[in-house]
């Protein structure tokens, strides 16, 4: 009867993921996870198909040329922790329905736009290490490069979810991010020179001159790199979660949309 439809416009979750990372380091392997994050997320339903999701990640991320048999002659690596503020459109294959037997499950598909802060870093000699700060890279001109900690990203998944009793409710999910920018990793431009690197100030970790030489290329070969290509040349690094989901919706006696 239409009395007994439930009303189900909103939904709050949090999730725990695996997260990886592809960009100038890990260039081809899509199942390149090594590390974690969570997130909270609310959700509005506008019917039983289609919904809009604001969410909040922190995810950690780091990578390294070891990992990768053609690369360990560079012998560069990076870690980096990323806030991320995300607005999703979502799309439920099946009508789905907390707390209804015959609506209870369903795949689904999300997009949208991520708003993202991030700062890559080295632990280096027991410290942490900015590498934005420490301009180690040159543009095609020779000037040293120093990139922005916001960027946007543009997040495509898919998943599923089941819903376990009333209210509560269980998923798994897996998204891919296009980051707008190539320095989730630090790396993207050109090889530095031993002339252009100059200290920073304020130089917080008591850096030397040879340090930065060192971090500007670790193997150990600056003289002969200096202008070469220090990435893969793509314009866009990546990063992507795969995770578990618990969601808590708020029912109500409300739209009859939901019948």
């Amino acid at each position: 009867m239409l009395s007994d439809i439930y009303a189900q416009q909103y939904e709050f979750g949090i999730s725990g993921v695996g997260s990886g990372y592809m960009g100038d380091i890990n260039t081809s392997n899509p199942f390149y996870f090594k590390n974690i994050g969570g997130g909270l997320f609310a959700k509005y339903n506008l019917n039983p198909t289609w919904g809009i999701r604001l969410g909040y990640n922190h995810l950690y991320l780091s990578a390294g040329d070891r990992d990768f048999s053609t690369q360990k002659y560079r012998d560069l690596q990076f870690n980096n922790a990323i806030s991320e503020l995300a607005i999703t459109a979502e799309f439920n294959f099946f009508r789905y329905i907390a707390g209804r037997e015959l609506n209870r499950y369903t795949p689904y598909i999300l997009a949208g736009l991520a708003g993202i802060m991030h700062d890559p870093f080295l632990n280096y000699d027991s410290k942490k290490v900015l590498l934005r700060e420490l301009k180690l890279e040159v543009d095609k001109e020779g000037t040293p490069v120093k990139y922005s900690k916001f960027a946007f990203s543009i997040p495509v998944g898919a998943g599923f979810k089941y819903n376990i009793k009333g209210p509560w409710s269980i998923g798994a999910e897996i998204v891919y991010r296009m980051a707008l920018s190539d320095n989730i990793d630090g790396i993207g431009e050109y090889y530095s020179s031993e002339d252009a690197i100059e200290l920073p100030s304020p130089n917080k970790n008591n850096l030397t001159k040879e340090d930065l030489i060192f971090l500007a290329d670790p193997s150990r070969n600056l003289d002969l790199n200096q202008g070469r290509a220090r990435g893969d040349g793509k314009k866009f690094d990546g990063y992507m979660t795969a995770g578990i989901t618990l969601t808590y919706t708020i029912i109500s006696k409300k739209c009859y949309w939901w019948q």
